[in-house]
């Protein structure tokens, strides 16, 4: 009955975080987009690659058009916090599929992981927009002991995100970025809001193995 209550209560929050979604400026996959970049991480070994395309949950998807050519942002304050987001998102995924591999759990990371890849991949496009380096030092993923405990470390990195996108957006210095920002913004608040449901429902004590049994792709294309 608790895992009932999980994929209810995930599913209506996303028609409830979608359905504004949709109704803010998009910036559409260009023709082709993303075919030439296959991105890579220690996360696609683990079946990761979904063979989704962009998007991936419930068709609103943050992996969106990046123009080839931005202005490079002047304020260094605000490249530092771009740079810091990059390597919490970074390390969101790497966290998100490391937890659900080990305790074998489908809801919500697999609605969540194809997402926060998406984010990955946008950021380290702005960047390459600017004509800037997105390198950085990997963080370590945290050791985990419950199913408990990951799903609160998981809402607590996407609340921490929140502010951070916020202040970004505001002080962008161009409308595409602004845009493209305010989109993973959506997202994350969304992804918060699942995480947040499974704490609430207690799904871990319905044992992890309950959500195996079904492939890729469960959740898209409604």
């Amino acid at each position: 009955m608790k895992r009932i209550m999980l994929w209810v209560g995930i599913v209506l929050i996303g028609l409830f975080l979608v359905y504004p979604a949709m109704s803010q400026p998009r910036y559409g996959n260009a023709p082709g987009y993303g075919d030439e970049y296959d991105y890579g991480g220690p996360w696609m070994g683990r079946g990761w690659g979904y063979g989704m395309g962009p998007g991936g949950m419930m068709g609103y998807g943050s992996y969106a058009y990046v123009p080839p050519k931005l202005p490079v942002p002047k304020n260094k304050e605000w490249l530092e916090n771009l740079h810091d987001i990059l390597a919490l998102e970074r390390l969101s995924l790497e966290q998100y599929a490391t937890d659900a591999e080990k305790y074998n759990t489908y809801m919500p990371y697999h609605m969540v992981i194809p997402q926060e890849q998406d984010h990955v991949m946008t950021l380290e496009k702005l960047f390459s927009a600017y004509g800037l380096s997105a390198e950085g030092k990997p963080q370590a993923v945290k050791d985990t002991k419950t199913l408990e405990e990951a799903y609160q470390l998981c809402a607590k990195m996407e609340r921490d995100l929140i502010p951070r996108y916020e202040w970004l957006i505001k002080n962008a210095a161009d409308r595409d970025t602004a845009g493209l920002l305010n989109n993973l913004l959506i997202q994350t608040r969304y992804h918060l809001a699942m995480f947040d449901h499974a704490i609430q429902i207690g799904g871990w004590h319905g044992g992890p193995r309950g959500w195996r049994g079904r492939g890729p792709g469960m959740m898209w294309g409604w």
